[in-house]
C-alpha cells in the first residue's frame, strides 16, 4: 500500500473512534461488560420505640417454695405413748380447740390416782397445819409433791387429747392409729402426728445478698409467679426482713406474705418473685437499651415518627435520666412523647449513618 492510502485509512479510522466516543458521551449504548460497577449502599439495621408515659419500676429478682404463713405439726409432749384415735383426715377443714387425735391414756390414769392421793394428803396436812399440829416444813413438803403432781397430771392430759390451736386445714398425716409415737421426723422431714395450717394466707422465704438486704423493707411489693398459674401475677408483700445476715453465705432471710383467699396457691409450690425497691408513676419513659453515653453523658439516637420500615438518618441527642431500671429509663429532660429512639445497634452510630428501621415498638 501506497504511504498516501495509508494515511486516508488512519484518518478514517480516527474519524470513526471519535464518532463512537460522541455517541457514548450523547447517551449511546455501551456494552455491559466494559460499564463501571455500581456501588451498592449499606444501611444498618436497627429497631426502634417511642417514648411514652408509663410507670418505671427497680426490681429485684428471687425463687422459692410456697408455705403456709402459719402452720404447726400436731404432737404430744410425752413420747411413746400410743395413738388410739385420730379424728381428722387430710384436706379437712378445723376450728380452733377442735379434737384431732386421742392417745391412750395409761399413763394419764396412773397420774390421776397418784394426784388424788397427794390431794387428801395434802387437804389434810392443810387442815392440821392451820391448827398448829404440824411443822411448817411437813405442811411444804407435801404441798410441793401435790403441785408437783398436778402439773405432771396436766400434761398428761394435754399429751392424751390433741386439739388444734388455731383454725386451719390438715395438711398432713403422719402417724396411723395404734402406732406408737416415738417423735422421729416422717416422710415430710416434720416430728408430729397431724399437720394443720392456715392456706389463707401464704409465705415465700428467699435469701437475699447483702447488695440487695439493704433495698428491702417491710410493706414492699412483691410479685409472685408459678408454674402451675402461668398466666396469674399474685401479688403480695414483704413482711418481715431479718435484720442480721448469715456470716456463712452473706445473706439475710426475707419472708413475703401473700394473700391467698381462693386457697389456690399451696404449700410446697415453686415461684418466682419480684419484687419493687423503687418506683415513679406516670413519666416519659424509654427502654433502657436506647441510651448511649458519649463525652460520659446519656443520649438517645432519635428518627422521625412514621411506620416502619423505611430508610433514614439518626440524631444524637442529649437527654438528662432519672430512675434506670433493666427495663426502662425515666427521661426527664431532652425528648418529648412520641419521639422515635433507636434500641439495638445504637452503641456505634454516627448522626450521619444510613439505617433501615426494621420496626417499632
Amino acid at each position: 500500500m501506497s504511504t498516501k492510502n495509508l494515511k486516508k485509512v488512519l484518518s478514517l479510522l480516527a474519524v470513526s473512534i471519535i464518532t463512537a466516543a460522541a455517541a457514548i458521551g450523547c447517551g449511546g449504548k455501551v456494552n455491559a461488560a466494559t460499564a463501571p460497577a455500581e456501588v451498592e449502599k449499606i444501611l444498618i439495621p436497627v429497631n426502634a420505640a417511642a417514648a411514652v408515659t408509663r410507670d418505671v419500676a427497680q426490681t429485684l429478682n428471687f425463687s422459692g417454695n410456697i408455705d403456709a404463713f402459719r402452720r404447726v405439726a400436731i404432737a404430744p409432749a410425752v413420747m411413746g405413748s400410743r395413738v388410739q384415735k385420730i379424728y381428722v383426715e387430710e384436706g379437712q377443714a378445723v376450728r380452733e380447740g377442735q379434737l384431732l387425735v386421742r392417745m391412750e391414756d395409761f399413763q394419764l390414769r396412773q397420774s390421776e390416782a397418784q394426784l388424788g392421793q397427794l390431794e387428801a394428803d395434802y387437804n389434810r396436812m392443810a387442815s392440821l397445819y392451820s391448827r398448829g399440829s404440824v411443822t411448817q416444813q411437813q405442811y411444804e413438803q407435801v404441798r410441793t409433791a401435790y403441785t408437783a403432781a398436778k402439773a405432771g397430771y396436766d400434761l398428761l392430759k394435754n399429751s392424751v387429747e390433741l386439739r388444734a390451736p388455731f383454725s386451719g386445714t390438715v395438711i398432713g398425716r403422719y402417724v396411723n392409729e395404734g402406732e406408737v409415737y416415738t417423735g422421729a421426723p416422717g416422710v415430710d422431714g416434720i416430728s408430729g402426728i397431724l399437720a394443720i395450717a392456715q392456706l389463707g394466707r401464704m409465705k415465700i422465704e428467699v435469701m437475699a445478698p447483702e447488695q440487695d438486704f439493704v433495698r428491702m423493707r417491710p410493706g414492699q411489693t412483691a410479685f409472685v409467679r408459678t408454674d402451675a398459674y402461668p398466666d396469674i401475677v399474685f401479688e403480695g408483700k414483704i413482711a418481715t426482713v431479718n435484720p442480721a445476715l448469715s456470716r456463712g453465705s452473706r445473706t439475710s432471710r426475707v419472708a413475703i406474705e401473700i394473700n391467698n383467699s381462693k386457697q389456690m396457691l399451696k404449700p410446697g409450690m415453686f415461684a418466682k418473685v419480684e419484687v419493687i425497691t423503687n418506683s415513679v408513676k406516670n413519666v416519659l419513659a424509654v427502654p433502657s437499651t436506647a441510651l448511649v453515653m458519649r463525652d460520659g453523658e446519656q443520649h438517645v439516637f432519635t428518627v422521625e415518627n412514621k411506620p416502619a420500615p423505611f430508610e433514614s438518618t439518626p440524631t444524637l441527642v442529649k437527654v438528662k435520666t432519672g430512675l434506670t431500671t433493666d427495663k426502662y429509663a425515666q427521661i426527664i429532660d431532652g425528648i418529648g412523647e412520641d419521639v422515635l429512639v433507636l434500641t439495638d445497634n445504637n452503641i456505634s452510630l454516627s448522626d450521619n449513618t444510613g439505617i433501615r428501621v426494621i420496626s417499632v415498638q
